[in-house]
């Protein structure tokens, strides 16, 4: 049975969309920097109010989502039962080429943008590092370690955020014609050693605290 709430949730999804289509429209054949929310609002034949309702800025239409698929990334780490960090790690990259996936058309436009607009490439990186600091605190906990004095953890997290952006980048230059889920696990694959790696240590040197 659909409820009025329902109801209500699926024509908020839909008014969503129709901003975000329209601005990713405008931004493309407008340019980002000359597009203004009056603009957006009035290609989508919505209220300025209606805007602001599901948008604090026009920047999060470009990066709704983003934050969310990075936590999922975390979400997939954490409930993971492999038995190897790698492998683990790995499904943290599918989880992110399994999002972008449902949305490719969306992705490709915003990545473009990301790479004409100084000011979003910034505000991408940022969220990258902020990312990075959340996987190392659980790459910390699976290992054992301290994340603030141990270099392991960021550094698993940081070359797998660096292997996902590579992935995406050459996604991109192919204008998404090729599978992004087998390009990002190309590269988790080089990122195999390094990763088996770092764990091996962590037990090494457990080993020998405890000797």
């Amino acid at each position: 049975m659909v409820t009025d709430m329902d109801q209500r949730r699926a024509r908020g999804h839909r008014t969503r969309a129709a901003i975000t289509e329209a601005a990713m429209d405008l931004f493309s054949t407008e340019g980002y920097e000359t597009t203004t929310v009056d603009d957006i609002v009035a290609r989508a034949g919505v209220a300025q109010r209606t805007f602001f309702r599901h948008f604090a800025t026009k920047d999060d239409i470009l990066f709704a989502g983003y934050v969310e698929r990075l936590d999922e990334a975390t979400r997939r780490f954490r409930a993971s039962r492999a038995t190897s960090l790698w492998a683990a790690l790995a499904e943290s990259s599918d989880a992110v080429a399994a999002a972008i996936d449902e949305r490719p058309d969306v992705f490709l436009a915003r990545a473009r943008l990301y790479h004409d607009v100084p000011s979003l490439r910034a505000t991408m990186l940022r969220i990258n590092e902020e990312w990075i600091d959340q996987i190392a605190d659980e790459v910390a906990r699976w290992l054992g370690v301290d994340a603030r004095t141990d270099l392991r953890p960021r550094l698993a997290a940081t070359v797998v955020n660096g292997a996902n952006r590579t992935a995406i980048a050459t996604w991109v230059t192919t204008g998404g014609h090729d599978d992004l889920a087998v390009i990002m696990s190309g590269a988790m694959d080089l990122l195999r050693p390094t990763i088996t790696r770092i764990e091996q240590s962590t037990t090494e040197q457990r080993h020998v605290d405890v000797v």
